[in-house]
């Protein structure tokens, strides 16, 4: 994904990115003309989230977020999900297909003609996404982040479609803090961004954060989670080492019990 990181730590306050509109606020829905010279608008009526992307060519953030957002849209591709990426007709068509091929973007691409989109919506960063529930007000908007940025954004979707409540949105966006400054406090760390994760359904990454905080300080907990996901995905021969090792420091670790209860064990 380039140099768009999901790491584990927490998003930065995240200045207003549209200065004219704010969550809650019902967003214009116009219909501008496409990069391929068709006409599109920008969210859908038939879509229960509606994501907009405002980018920039030639800036590494914007690739970036293009290609993560690539990855996203396949995710998301069975659901009620409408995608666009909006672009200033400042950028030439070459410059703007030049990126657009370099991120094997396949979703609409706006030409905001004369930037009228930008002036309503107050853009002032690049990159930006916006995500409009299916009432056409705005659910969300997200400025560009180095680190995390693609969860947010995946968790954002998921709250618009109702798949998750705000609060469980909340603590994904900010994992519980360890009060410990030591190896075991970092790996404590790693195991509540990988529960937060877990609760957006990002089993894959989840995983990636649990095996980090075993590295750093094997403990009961992590290992009792990696078996539990593992089991989940059906793989109860990755499993059960795992649901060993948690039981043997702790015999009634929950994570490793419900491993065990699901594999049969």
């Amino acid at each position: 994904m380039g140099g768009l990181l999901c790491g584990v730590l927490v998003w930065p306050a995240a200045d207003r990115a549209f200065s004219n509109v704010a969550v809650g606020e019902s967003v214009d829905n116009p219909s501008l003309k496409t990069l391929d010279g068709k006409r599109h608008d920008l969210w859908s009526k038939k879509a229960q989230a509606s994501v907009f992307i405002f980018f920039r060519p030639r800036q590494d953030h914007s690739l970036d977020t293009l290609r993560a957002m690539v990855d996203c849209e396949k995710e998301f591709a069975s659901k009620p999900v409408h995608w666009v990426a909006v672009v200033s007709d400042s950028w030439t068509p070459a410059e703007v297909r030049a990126t657009v091929t370099e991120a094997k973007l396949d979703m609409p691409v706006l030409i905001d003609e004369g930037d009228t989109l930008y002036g309503k919506l107050g853009v002032r960063l690049h990159p930006v996404i916006g995500i409009v529930d299916g009432r056409g007000k705005l659910s969300a908007y997200e400025p560009f982040h180095e680190i995390n940025y693609c969860e947010r954004v995946r968790g954002e979707i998921r709250f618009a479609l109702g798949e998750i409540t705000r609060e469980e949105l909340r603590k994904v966006e900010n994992p519980e803090k360890s009060v410990m400054r030591t190896d075991e406090g970092v790996a404590r760390r790693h195991l509540n961004f990988a529960k937060g994760l877990l609760r957006i359904g990002d089993a894959a990454k989840a995983l990636e954060e649990v095996r980090r905080s075993l590295e750093i300080f094997p403990s009961a907990p992590a290992y009792g989670l990696q078996a539990k996901i593992l089991a989940e995905q059906g793989k109860c021969a990755e499993a059960i080492p795992s649901l060993e090792a948690a039981l043997k420091i702790d015999p009634a670790e929950p994570s490793a019990m419900e491993g065990r209860k699901r594999c049969g064990k």
